[in-house]
């Protein structure tokens, strides 16, 4: 079946189109996140908005480009309550889901996955997120490991926690260049070490 044509939980009623995963075939680097928000569900692309922004700090940051790294959600509709307040996923939508990032590990055949968030975690790793262990490899088979990081809209609502993202982000740096993952030195406004923002 079709990505693009799913219907193989509740989301596919209230969705205006699914998300899919979009990047190179293959990648070393494969970003998850937890779901399409109001803007993603309308675009069909993944990170937009004030979370988007975010996390394009985060990518010049690590040194890497959306052109280069496979960007897709652990969820690929919209989770709303009737369309207007986005919502967490539930267990049998995150389940319905995680084919289709099997087939993405499958044929993008990444060398880590960036988990960003409780959910995209979980549904990588099948184990239970802990915070305390942000950024140490999961290892999902022989060539790929897991690395999770908060959600960046955490930087929205907790602008606090930007010094300890960018202590996570310099840890993954030097474990995508541990696995010869190429990488950009850093770049945009996170390199100077200011904290006043969570992006923009």
């Amino acid at each position: 079946m079709d990505e693009a044509q799913c219907r193989a939980c509740r989301l596919e009623a209230s969705r205006t189109q699914v998300v899919v995963g979009r990047g190179p075939r293959p990648s070393p680097v494969m970003i998850l996140g937890e779901a399409p928000g109001r803007e993603e569900d309308r675009t069909g692309l993944g990170f937009q908005g004030a979370a988007g922004r975010v996390f394009e700090d985060i990518l010049a940051f690590l040194g890497l480009r959306r052109e280069e790294i496979w960007l897709a959600n652990a969820v690929r509709c919209r989770p709303s309550i009737d369309g207007k307040r986005n919502r967490a996923p539930r267990p049998d939508e995150i389940a319905a889901c995680r084919p289709w990032f099997l087939r993405d590990v499958a044929e993008v055949a990444p060398k880590a996955i960036v988990t960003l968030g409780r959910v995209a975690f979980e549904s990588a790793t099948g184990q239970t997120w802990d915070a305390n262990r942000r950024v140490e490899p999961v290892r999902i088979s022989e060539t790929t490991e897991v690395l999770g990081l908060y959600h960046p809209a955490y930087l929205i609502y907790r602008r606090n926690l930007k010094s300890a993202y960018r202590e996570d982000l310099m840890r993954l740096r030097e474990r995508l260049d541990a696995l010869n993952i190429r990488l950009a030195p850093p770049r945009g406004p996170w390199t100077s070490g200011d904290d006043q923002g969570g992006g923009h």
